[in-house]
């Protein structure tokens, strides 16, 4: 009788979307927002570069928030030429 095939493990999800070496910290709090402007996630924020990589594993739909120091939220986008936020207009 034939021998089974080993399985081969499984391949981790490759999260990083080649910009982490491009986004600029600018030592500010980041948030990722959901679809209805929400955190997705609890805490004071992250930096920038990481904010992008729990945006690409999180959310579908999903957006990065700079977090004012009012605590108040002010979406945006990674200007991947710059790399760097770019408030919404």
């Amino acid at each position: 009788m034939a021998q089974k095939a080993k399985k081969k493990p499984a391949k981790m999800a490759n999260r990083n979307i080649g910009a982490n070496g491009t986004v600029k910290d600018d030592g500010e709090k980041y948030a990722v927002v959901g679809t209805n402007g929400k955190p997705v996630y609890p805490g004071g924020g992250v930096a920038l570069n990481e904010a992008v990589r729990l945006a690409t594993s999180l959310v579908d739909g999903g957006g990065l928030a700079h977090i004012e120091a009012d605590g108040s939220l002010t979406p945006g986008r990674l200007d991947r030429a710059t790399g760097t936020f770019q408030p919404a207009a």
